[in-house]
């Protein structure tokens, strides 16, 4: 969404950034959250969910927020699970809803998707949560800046 052109249509740069759900590390987390939203929203939301089996329009939202901020993760492909990451770039209450569809969804999901719950669990067991990208390139910056004389 282009806020100048009062299109409705992706950028260019944001669509070069879902991309990079498509695959590796980031689409199994993409993949996995999808999965999650979708076990929700069917025990959660059955009246508001389409005839076709889609998902409920406050799921669908809370999906397409997910995906945003899954695809401009600053970690890329080495993110930390969410539950471990030590950047929150949800707002408040979107993370609250996520927060509340994790709680629900994360023990179901072994049943309907076991590998994409078996990847999660062992990524929450071996990664660890790198450094803010933001803090490292704040004190590069920092340094960068010699005091005039």
């Amino acid at each position: 969404m282009n806020p100048n052109d009062g299109s409705s249509a992706p950028s260019e740069a944001m669509q070069a950034r879902m991309k990079r759900l498509e695959s590796g590390a980031l689409g199994r987390e993409a993949r996995t959250v999808a999965a999650m939203i979708e076990i929700y929203c069917r025990a959660h939301h059955k009246a508001g969910r389409p005839a076709s089996g889609g998902l409920c329009p406050a799921c669908r939202e809370l999906s397409d927020y997910a995906m945003k901020r899954l695809a401009c993760c600053p970690f890329g492909e080495h993110k930390p699970v969410c539950a471990k990451c030590r950047v929150h770039c949800y707002k408040p209450a979107m993370r609250e809803q996520i927060s509340a569809v994790m709680r629900f969804a994360g023990p179901r999901v072994m049943f309907s998707h076991p590998l994409l719950a078996l990847e999660h669990l062992w990524k929450s067991l071996t990664v660890t949560p790198p450094e803010k990208p933001r803090a490292r390139q704040a004190r590069g910056r920092a340094d960068q800046k010699a005091p005039r004389s």
